[in-house]
């Protein structure tokens, strides 16, 4: 017997995990062969800052910050120190 693991990752703003738990579950016991075990439960939320959540988008994702239009646009500054004399 030979075990296959798979990781699943849902972004969404609110989501049932309990209807998400059981439409994967189903989906599973309708399309495996009737021997086969399956597995399926919620691993936690995981809540993102803004920034947390851009690299987060982008590495799970492959969504940066241009595709999601998003992108900080920085402009240069000059700045000139002065020393002062005593």
């Amino acid at each position: 017997m030979k075990a296959f693991s798979f990781n699943v990752t849902i972004a969404s703003e609110a989501l049932d995990t309990e209807v998400i738990e059981d439409t994967i579950r189903q989906a599973l016991t309708d399309g495996l062969p009737e021997d086969t075990l399956a597995l399926c439960k919620a691993d936690g939320v995981k809540e993102y800052s803004e920034q947390g959540w851009k690299v987060a988008r982008n590495r799970k994702f492959g969504i940066g910050v241009k595709e999601a239009g998003d992108a900080h646009k920085a402009s240069k500054a000059r700045v000139e120190a002065e020393v002062a004399t005593a």
